[in-house]
């Protein structure tokens, strides 16, 4: 089960609860931990009683600055000031949050946490790369709320869209808007806790005390009271023009928008604010109502919002009559929508209240369909068909989230010392009796991840490429990240001996069945490329041939082509990563008819691959491997004298190419030290001239046209001095041809 930070933008005891409690108390069901961080404040304080209570009652909390609310439920109250992400007061509240964060993190022991915001503002308080997912869970058009510094909130959003992991909305027109910045997001619409407003229908309810007296019939509204979504002066004409029914609205009034006027409501002997009341008496009050009201106004809020409170009203069992919002149209099967006109609602009220309503199992069923515990089963479910879920169970030492509390330990600070006569034997040469010492240290703390990660550069560096695997597994077990590995893939300067020993080396760890894909299938890839260069034909066949298995199992997963996880994790770079190896693997081993199958299956991927469908960066950092592998794909369409299939691959460059010029990717493709783009006009102006008119076998051009893109294959920039290497490959393929 996972730890989740879950950043709201609703303090943990606010009497309205919203998604953001309710969202962890279901994760908390389903056996996850949650630390609920209160309101950080998206806007800077007003002068007024409202604000003056919250600061106060911030305050207050701070005394006691995490407290267990809930079975696996703690919240932490930070003291920040409101809004402010900017100058010398953004860099208060990022230390002041940071050192709340970090004492939460040293009383739960948080391991690989996910990131589960409300907040725009996040990135101005946390770096997201220091999780093992991040979410953003947008819930309404909050810059379209009053007094908010719409703008800036605007800006926040887009870019943290596009930083996510993940983006989930709850209205059709929130994800309208931002599915253009994230291939993770996904509409999630609100829903409503069923059980405990399902209470309302039962007959042991007492009636509410101060439930006024009522005559005739009794229309309820619940929620808060703000001038900027409700729309009041349609209210109080309704209420004008019915004496004879009875308002009671329940709910705090104008806490977000204080120039919310409820006086001319009040005015009516037969209208009833009776403010806020706490959640668990709301069925009580709801199984009093004859009708149960949304009375919305049509504006830029409010068509981005999806009211929980319309499934709160279905769940209690009471026939709804709302306003036509945007995310309510679909719902028209088991509610009354109308526009917002006093006339309007009032004819569809008399309508209700005459029996003309959907039948009442029809409408608890609908609420059956949108409870909490559903969406975030669903929520979760989505979020591992992307990769985004820790593995399960956690690593006994799984890596915590402030990384420096490993050091911290005793168990860190005492393999530091004692690694210190280890280092100084080594800088002697006495590196059998390092071993030995170290061997013994392993004896005493067995489950030592500092000792163990050095006791495995000493095995590699030694040839004993067998136990330096075993003691990289164990650490894989411990702590589920094997920092040793990633150091080994991705960091040359870091790999022992020369090419015959990292090719050894590379061989035994790729043989592990104990390391996840992601390490294993680059130790294949980088096994491959060292069987290349040392020409050893039968290893190469054999890498070749576990790069089959790769592909296969990757191919065959729908999951890779949508994997929301960053570059070097991402299942979809592994993919394309394995088909220029092993396309480069065949070209060397001079394996023609195995390398056309290899391009023909490379076009089907390539066909597949949707960059708007994975995680940004990675979608932009693999442009140039998928590029080319392409330019493999169409000197083998050339080589089968397939014109139609080269225009295929052709096709598939200009579609990459295409899409590597979207808005998305601007924030990636400017801070690579790649240039990709140029990479992709590069390579689609080439191939482009490649081509030649289907049926005449006689205008089909020289191999000298493919020279420059092959090159590309071998070297990471144009080595037009190295051309001969193109050649080579090319004049094998003509021979072979003309044979």
């Amino acid at each position: 089960m996972a730890d989740v930070i879950l950043l709201s933008t609703a303090d943990w005891d606010h009497p309205l609860w919203t998604n953001k409690q309710h969202l962890a108390v279901s994760l908390a069901d389903a056996g996850h931990r949650v630390l609920y961080v209160d309101s950080l404040g998206v806007r800077g304080a007003r002068a007024g009683r409202a604000d003056a209570g919250r600061i106060l009652r911030r305050l207050l909390r701070s005394l006691n600055p995490l407290r267990q609310v809930r079975q696996r439920i703690w919240v932490v109250s930070p003291l920040v000031l409101p809004g402010r992400t900017t100058g010398m007061a953004g860099r208060l509240n990022r230390w002041s949050f940071g050192l709340a964060l970090f004492w939460a993190d040293w009383r739960l022991d948080l391991r690989t946490p996910l990131l589960w915001t409300f907040n725009p503002n996040t990135r101005s308080y946390l770096k997201l790369g220091r999780f093992q997912a991040t979410i953003y869970h947008c819930v309404d058009r909050i810059q379209a709320q009053p007094g908010m510094p719409s703008a800036s909130l605007e800006r926040a959003e887009q870019d943290l869209c596009g930083a996510v992991n993940a983006v989930f909305t709850t209205a059709p027109e929130l994800q309208k808007e931002l599915a253009p910045l994230n291939a993770g997001t996904h509409l999630f619409g609100n829903v409503a806790d069923a059980q405990h407003f399902g209470r309302a229908r039962s007959q042991e309810l007492l009636r509410p005390s101060d439930l006024p007296a009522i005559q005739g019939p009794c229309l309820i509204f619940i929620g808060a009271i703000d001038a900027y979504k409700l729309d009041l002066a349609m209210l109080e004409a309704l209420i004008a023009s019915t004496p004879q029914w009875t308002y009671v609205l329940i709910g705090p009034v104008g806490e977000t928008d204080p120039s919310t006027d409820v006086e001319p409501l009040a005015s009516h002997s037969h209208v009833h604010l009776l403010g806020p009341r706490p959640y668990s008496e709301l069925p009580a009050y709801l199984a009093s109502a004859d009708v149960a009201l949304l009375p919305l106004q049509l504006n830029d809020y409010t068509r981005h919002m999806y009211p929980m409170k319309f499934f709160e009203y279905l769940a209690a069992g009471c026939p709804v009559v709302a306003t036509a919002i945007p995310s309510l149209l679909d719902q028209g099967d088991v509610a009354t929508l109308c526009p917002p006109d006093a006339t309007a609602f009032q004819q569809s009220i008399a309508a209700v209240l005459k029996g003309d309503v959907p039948a009442l199992e029809q409408r608890l069923a609908r609420a059956e369909q949108f409870t909490y515990e559903r969406r975030t089963d669903s929520m979760l479910h989505c979020l591992g068909r992307h990769g985004l879920l820790p593995q399960e169970p956690a690593p006994p030492q799984a890596i915590p989230y402030h990384r420096v509390r490993r050091q911290l330990r005793v168990d860190w600070v005492a393999a530091q010392v004692g690694l210190l006569p280890v280092q100084a034997m080594n800088r002697l040469g006495w590196q059998r009796l390092s071993s030995r010492l170290l061997d013994a240290f392993l004896r005493r703390w067995p489950f030592s991840i500092p000792l163990l990660s050095v006791r495995a550069s000493q095995a590699l560096a030694q040839g004993d490429h067998d136990k330096g695997r075993r003691l990289i597994e164990q650490i894989w077990h411990l702590d589920g990240e094997a920092e040793l590995m990633h150091q080994l893939l991705f960091r040359r300067g870091s790999r022992p001996g020369d090419r015959g020993d990292q090719l050894a080396m590379f061989d035994a760890l790729a043989s592990s069945t104990v390391l996840p894909l992601h390490l294993s299938g680059y130790c294949r890839v980088v096994r491959t490329y060292r069987a290349i260069d040392q020409k050893d034909q039968a290893l190469l066949r054999r890498c070749c041939n576990a790069l089959d298995d790769i592909i296969a199992a990757l191919d065959d997963d729908s999951d890779t082509y949508q994997c929301l996880r960053p570059n070097r994790v991402n299942r979809a770079k592994l993919l394309i990563s394995a088909h220029l190896t092993r396309l480069r693997g065949l070209m060397a081993l001079q394996d023609h008819p195995a390398l056309n199958q290899a391009a023909l299956q490379l076009e089907q991927c390539a066909r597949r691959y949707d960059p708007f469908a994975i995680d940004r960066t990675t979608a932009i950092r693999m442009t140039r491997n998928i590029m080319r592998c392409l330019a493999i794909a169409a000197v083998m369409a050339w080589h089968a004298g397939d014109s139609c299939r080269l225009d295929g691959v052709v096709a598939q460059v200009e579609r990459l190419r295409s899409a590597s010029y979207a808005d998305r990717f601007d924030p990636i493709a400017e801070r690579t030290q790649e240039d990709h783009r140029a990479f992709a006009d590069w390579m689609l102006e080439r191939l482009r001239g490649c081509r030649w008119p289907g049926g005449q076998a006689t205008l089909k051009p020289p191999a000298s046209l493919f020279v420059e893109p092959v090159l590309l294959v071998y070297f990471p920039v144009l080595r037009l001095d190295r051309a001969e290497k193109a050649w080579r490959f090319l004049t094998a393929l003509s021979g072979q041809a003309a044979a």
